[in-house]
């Protein structure tokens, strides 16, 4: 799985929103939008840590 599928894949079992996944890592929605479509890519060490960051967030709610 690459980051692109990751990222989208840990933001829909956390149930965020793009927006939410954005605000949680200090970055902009469309930031999140274009890693979720594999146009830009992070740095494998950023990479590492969006994804530790997103994996150690408890659910959402709804």
């Amino acid at each position: 799985m690459n980051f692109s599928e990751t990222i989208r894949t840990e933001r829909e079992r956390l149930g965020l929103t793009q927006a939410g996944v954005a605000a949680r890592l200090g970055v902009s929605k469309s930031v999140i939008e274009k890693w979720e479509a594999g146009t830009r890519t992070p740095l494998a060490i950023t990479q590492e840590g969006v994804l530790s960051r997103l994996r150690s967030t408890p659910k959402s709610r709804k």
